[in-house]
């Protein structure tokens, strides 16, 4: 346990020193704002179709730590070579090989947490991962004020080897077998889901699981919306980097008693009331964005936001672990991930881009708005009521999943 504590501790920090800052880091590199939402749309498309075949991976082949540590290592590698003279298309193209290595971090650890503890205790430790975060967003946010971003790269690369070297020593629940070749007649449904590998799988044993996703991806529409442009619009309104770093750093701090009351909370209004109560805190926020032209006022509301994005993560991760069992786990939280942080990203990031060249962020935060509403709406109808019964575990090394 003390080994997965520490994967998810230098995950935040890994996170947290580089990821608030990336369209700030690629606007003082020269972009604009819609090369910036190009670069980070072309990075969700690699995102999108990476995660899955890393949860594939994690699932059947490799295992989850192991994996995990590829990802870490590659995307040290990525950062790294950034601190090099590179032209600019060599940057866009490192960027890129980030997120599609990153991408795997966040799902492989919710597999590794939730195949090991019960939902409170997923709580606590995916805690660790938001104070990590704030604590390394907010210490760097004001030394680059004063050395620039350049530290941020080496930063980073050395926290994702930390994290690669500790998930050595996590240990793993068994591989996922996709079908049972002693089954003929419930063969056939589980090689054509086997086409799709271990996601199709997935989708076949939780039917509900794509509309869950559907309204996943809708709500990250807005999130990711924040992500990207939120930075851009503190520096228009005359934000420091600091400014930066404390509206990630508080939002990330929030997270941290949210997510520790999150699971508790889900138990009185369920997990369809923990997403959709989520999204409408997300709506308010975002909305707030198109008005607020003061950085303080908009680093107020990242609390806000720090606490939807708790119970969203709470709702969602515990949505998935009931729904699928161990040997799935890397697999679903993979999807969870694909539609929120890669085709959610996509959408965020090049219409985001289009719109804030055209018509300004109040046009990218109205989007975000509505998105987040139509998230919430969907939501009520597609997620469980509670989390129920865990998915119970195929054992057996040749029974179909």
């Amino acid at each position: 346990m003390l080994a997965l504590r520490f994967v998810v501790l230098t995950l935040g920090v890994a996170l947290g020193v580089f990821y608030p800052f990336i369209s700030v880091i690629l606007a003082d590199l020269g972009f604009e704002p819609s090369g910036i939402g190009l670069i980070a749309s072309i990075g969700a498309v690699g995102f999108t179709l990476a995660v899955p075949a890393w949860g594939h991976l994690a699932d059947v082949r490799l295992g989850r730590p192991r994996t995990l540590q590829l990802c870490g290592i590659g995307a040290a590698v990525a950062v790294g070579l950034m601190t090099l003279p590179l032209p600019a298309v060599l940057i866009a193209v490192l960027f890129v090989g980030f997120w599609v290595f990153e991408s795997a971090w966040q799902p492989l650890a919710d597999a590794l947490t939730v195949n090991a503890v019960d939902g409170r205790s997923y709580a606590r430790i995916r805690s660790l991962s938001s104070l990590a975060f704030a604590v390394g967003a907010i210490v760097a946010g004001f030394v680059y004020d004063r050395t620039g971003y350049g530290g941020a790269f080496v930063a980073f690369a050395i926290g994702a080897i930390a994290m690669a070297v500790a998930a050595r020593s996590v240990p793993d629940v068994g591989r996922a077998v996709l079908h049972d070749r002693r089954r003929p007649t419930e063969v056939g449904a589980g090689r054509r889901a086997a086409l799709l590998g271990s996601a199709g799988v997935a989708l076949r044993v939780a039917p509900r699981l794509g509309l869950i996703l559907v309204a996943v991806s809708l709500l990250h529409v807005g999130i990711i919306s924040g992500f990207t442009f939120l930075p851009l619009r503190i520096g228009e309104i005359g934000g420091q980097p600091s400014d930066v770093a404390l509206a990630a750093g508080l939002s990330a701090a929030v997270e941290i008693p949210s997510m520790l009351l999150a699971a508790g909370i889900a138990r009185r209004i369920g997990l369809r009331g923990m997403f959709v109560g989520s999204a409408l805190i997300y709506a308010a926020a975002i909305a707030s964005w198109i008005v607020l032209d003061v950085p303080a006022a908009i680093i107020v509301t990242r609390a806000f936001t720090g606490v939807a994005f708790a119970g969203t993560v709470v709702a969602v991760v515990l949505t998935v672990a009931a729904l699928l069992p161990p040997q799935l786990q890397a697999t679903g939280q993979a999807l969870y991930q694909t539609v929120a942080f890669g085709l959610a990203a996509i959408a965020a990031n090049i219409v985001g881009g289009v719109l804030y060249d055209a018509f300004g962020h109040e046009a990218v935060f109205g989007l975000g708005t509505a998105m987040a509403l139509a998230a919430a709406i969907l939501g009520w109808w597609a997620f469980p009521r509670d989390a129920g019964r865990r998915a119970p575990p195929s054992a057996e090394p040749d029974r179909a999943v």
